[in-house]
Parts: structure tokens; C-alpha cells; sequence
């Protein structure tokens, strides 16, 4: 039960191997330069990442959001899965 890819172009961001948080700067090119990019490349040109380095003080901004946001997801997955499920209701005990 994966979730739906809501993008067709390349990833917004990309962590490097050594720890860096790498913005896709693709966006922000001529779509003609895009395109000569990816003919060399030999890939489509939703798939070109050109990559510039975030700096130190963006990075902890962007990690601790996406740090935010993964537990957000984790939330709702467990809501949905303890959820008593649709139509079905506990039943009151008179006391």
C-alpha cells in the first residue's frame, strides 16, 4: 500500500553521500538548456537534477521540517491502522 507519486519531474532535493542537503536548481533553467542537458545525458528532462549545495543553517531548517513531517505521516499511518473501522462502533455499557 505505497502512496501516490504526486510528481513527474525530478526530486526537489537530494542528500549527498557526505551529509550535504543538495537543492534541484533544474527548475530555475531555460527549458532549452534542460533539454540539451538531458540529450546528453541521454535521460528526459523531468529527470535532470542540477544539484546546488544548501547552506549550513538552511540545511537544519529543511532536515528539521522534513524531521516534522515524517512524524506527521507516522501519526496518521498509525491513526488509520488503530482506527476502528468504518460503519463498526464501540458499543456504550450502561452504568
Amino acid at each position: 500500500m505505497g502512496m501516490p507519486r504526486k510528481r513527474t519531474s525530478s526530486a526537489p532535493l537530494a542528500l549527498a553521500l557526505d551529509g550535504s542537503l543538495l537543492l534541484n536548481a533544474s527548475g530555475r533553467l531555460e527549458p532549452t538548456l534542460v533539454s540539451q542537458l538531458a540529450r546528453a545525458l541521454s535521460v528526459r528532462p523531468e529527470d535532470v537534477f542540477v544539484g546546488t549545495r544548501l547552506p549550513p543553517a538552511q540545511r537544519t531548517v529543511a532536515l528539521n521540517r522534513f524531521d516534522d513531517a515524517a512524524a506527521e505521516a507516522a501519526a496518521r499511518i498509525h491513526g488509520r491502522a488503530t482506527a476502528a473501522p468504518a460503519g463498526k462502533k464501540k458499543k456504550r455499557t450502561a452504568r
